[in-house]
Order: C-alpha cells, then sequence, then structure tokens
C-alpha cells in the first residue's frame, strides 16, 4: 500500500464560496496524511464547480470527471450521495456516475501504476472499486463511514443491500470508522474481519487557543457559560434534544447561552421553537459558519454537545468527529450514545455520554458539566491529549498501513 487510488464522491474543491460547506475535507486530510508517511497518493473524485481537471494539493494529485451535464450533477451536490441518492432523479444519475468513476480511475491505476485502491463508502465507491480490483489485479481497501449503511439495516432502501454486501465481501481489507458503522457492515455483509478504524483529527488545525474578543462579540460568545453545537438542521442531528435539554438547565444556570451552527430543511421548526418557548436571550442560531471562524469558536466556548439521534428513516450518526475536534480545542463534551458515537470518548476524563433523545438525561450531564468548574487550564490540557493519543492523522494512517501491511499489501 505505498501507490493508492482513493476513489470519493467527497472531496473539497478549493473554490467553495464563503457560505459553503467545504465537502470531504477529512478525505483530503487522510490523503495528505498518507503522503506524510511516504506513499504516493492519486484521488478521483468528480467535478465541482470551477475546478481544473487535475491538480496538486498537499502532494496529493487530484483527477476529477463529470458525469452528466455540470447543472444537473446534482447526485454528489450538497447533503452527498447517500443523501441525494433517496431522490429518484438522483438514482437516476448513478449509472452515469458509475462509468465516469470506473473510466477515469481506471486510467489512472494504470497510467500511474498504482497498487492499491481505496474507496471511500461502501456505495458507489466500493463497488466500483471491485470492479477495479477484478480487471486491474490491484487490492482494495474499502473505508465505511455508516450514512450508506444504517438506513438498510435500519429496513430502508433494501435495493443497496446487494450491492453493500458484494462490495464489502469483494474487498481485500475493510474499516468502519466506529463500532456501529463496523457491525452494521457485519450484518449487510456476514463479513467478521472488519475493523474500527476512526477518522483522524487534524491536531495542527484543532487546538486550544486564547480567547477572542473580537469573535466572541461576532458570535455572541462575551458572557455567561457557552454551550454550542454546529451541524446539519435535520432530524438525526438531535436539535430539538438539545434545545429541550438546555431549556431544563437555564432554571440552575440562568447565565447559560446556547449557540447553533448550521442550515438545513429543519431550521424554520427550530426558530419557531425558539420564539414560542421565548429563549430568544438564551438561544442564538448563527447559521452556516465560515471554516476559518470554527476553530477560534471552539477555543472561546465551554461545552460542546453532539446530540444525535435516531431518524424516521432508521439513519443517524456515524461519528463523533465534530465533538473529537471540540476536544482537540480543550472543550468540554457531551456525546450522545447512539450510532458511531459510541466508543467515541471511551476513557476521556473531560467527556461523557448521555442518553440519545432524552433531553433530562442531557440537562443533568450538561447542569454537571457548567457548575462544575467549566472549561480550565487542566481539563484543556487532558482533552488535547486525548486526542493525541487515539486520533490523530499519522495514528490513524498508521493503522491503515501496518493493517495493510499485514495482510501481506
Amino acid at each position: 500500500m505505498k501507490k493508492i487510488c482513493i476513489l470519493t464522491t467527497s472531496y473539497p474543491k478549493w473554490t467553495e464560496r464563503p457560505n459553503e460547506f467545504i465537502q470531504g475535507k477529512f478525505v483530503h486530510d487522510m490523503a495528505k496524511s498518507l503522503v506524510g508517511a511516504g506513499c504516493e497518493v492519486h484521488v478521483v473524485t468528480q467535478h465541482g464547480e470551477a475546478t481544473p481537471g487535475i491538480e496538486v494539493r498537499d502532494g496529493v494529485h487530484v483527477h476529477r470527471f463529470h458525469y452528466f451535464l455540470h447543472q444537473y450533477e446534482t447526485l454528489t451536490k450538497g447533503a452527498g450521495v447517500p443523501e441525494n441518492i433517496k431522490k429518484v432523479r438522483n438514482l437516476l444519475l448513478v449509472p452515469f456516475f458509475f462509468g465516469a468513476l470506473y473510466v477515469r480511475a481506471f486510467k489512472v491505476t494504470l497510467k500511474f501504476g498504482l497498487d492499491t485502491i481505496n474507496a471511500h463508502w461502501g456505495f458507489p465507491t466500493a463497488f466500483i472499486g471491485v470492479l477495479l480490483k477484478l480487471v486491474t489485479g490491484r487490492k482494495l481497501v474499502t473505508t465505511l463511514y455508516g450514512a450508506e449503511l444504517f438506513p438498510v439495516t435500519a429496513g430502508k432502501m433494501g435495493y443497496l443491500r446487494g450491492f453493500l454486501s458484494f462490495a464489502i465481501k469483494s474487498s481485500d481489507l475493510v474499516a468502519g470508522i466506529s463500532l456501529a458503522t463496523v457491525e452494521a457492515a457485519t450484518q449487510i455483509s456476514g463479513r467478521r474481519d472488519i475493523h474500527v478504524i476512526p477518522d483522524g483529527i487534524d491536531i495542527d488545525n484543532y487546538h486550544p487557543g486564547n480567547p477572542n474578543p473580537e469573535l466572541s462579540r461576532k458570535y455572541k460568545l462575551l458572557s455567561g457559560k457557552t454551550v454550542f453545537f454546529t451541524g446539519r438542521m435535520v432530524e438525526r442531528k438531535g436539535h430539538f434534544w438539545l434545545l429541550k435539554g438546555f431549556h431544563q438547565v437555564l432554571s440552575d444556570v440562568p447565565d447559560a447561552r446556547l449557540i447553533l451552527g448550521g442550515d438545513g430543511p429543519m431550521r424554520g421548526e427550530i426558530e419557531a421553537y425558539v420564539r414560542n418557548n421565548q429563549l430568544e436571550s438564551s438561544v442564538f442560531l448563527l447559521g452556516f459558519l465560515p471554516e476559518e471562524d470554527l476553530v477560534p469558536i471552539l477555543q472561546n466556548i465551554d461545552v460542546y454537545v453532539l446530540p444525535s439521534c435516531v431518524d424516521k428513516n432508521g439513519d443517524t450518526e456515524g461519528s463523533a468527529t465534530a465533538a473529537l475536534e471540540a476536544l482537540a480545542c480543550g472543550c468540554l463534551v457531551l456525546v450522545s450514545r447512539v450510532g458511531g458515537n459510541i466508543g467515541s470518548i471511551d476513557g476521556c476524563p473531560v467527556a461523557e455520554y448521555f442518553a440519545p433523545s432524552d433531553p433530562n438525561d442531557l440537562a443533568e450531564k450538561l447542569k454537571e458539566q457548567l457548575l462544575g468548574g467549566g472549561r480550565t487550564e487542566s481539563r484543556t490540557s487532558s482533552a488535547r491529549e486525548y486526542i493525541i493519543r487515539k486520533y490523530s492523522w499519522p495514528h490513524i494512517v498508521s493503522e491503515y498501513l501496518n493493517r495493510a501491511k499485514a495482510l501481506g499489501k
């Protein structure tokens, strides 16, 4: 596993507008960490707006392709394939995407003499990875994220079960980013040797810092104890459970503030809840947060809460990466014990689980965090050390390379 072709439907474009979410940053972080470990890495992904066909970023060779008329390439835009594929019009684009990805990856693999294919997500990329493996004889390493698996194990999107099972069973090495992801993959495929290898955390980007008065004024962080969560406003993210739990906290911690970042289809309902419960002086919806502001916000808050739940389609959080990034910045953290969150903070002295979809348990844990001394220098140090020890990208990449080496790949 020294010359690697990464297949992904999610990757940064570096042409994002100021209010546009950067997709697939974690895939690029892994790719550049593999380069740092001495690997040659080529990423094959679809075009974005104004992206070049070929470029090199941080030593990573990026090859992009079109799979339809540009204005109609909606399968991979916005929320990504696992969400978009639920719409019929996007499902119809899958064969075109299959063909374009296969052709570009085949050419790149042969041209550069790559020895390993690393497919990110079980569908559609891992399925294409299997076809490339069969034709080229290369080894296939598949990274699973959960979002492509959880609806299937919940009885939804059954047409994907065969594709996923085939891809998982045909891969030489399979890793899931969480225990829940591995369990879902095993349930779908019957395969037992699937490893938990989480996403890494960019500890150079996510780190503690000094208070930022200008940013505090901009994002209303100047006074009181601050609770923060940012995420797409959809059911599985659990915004309403956080709002209900925080509402209970105010009777004991009246100066507490809840800051919510992000946007999405449920924003109107969330705003209505805040208005109807007269929470405007304690709960603030900031909308989309620029990437450059996220780390300074994490450096200035007290508690980060990840309130994920299981939605009506059986979908839930694939991993607790956002909470782990907060820990790297020195925050206290609360995480719902559901899906890919389970196992993510085991052994961390400044993070705690709460029962999912349970505002009472969340409220009790949140009061303990806010009234128990809050964010201190020693707690910040403990949070940071935990992330470096378990989740730094060099550690995660080493796990992949050692697993591949043990299998003779």
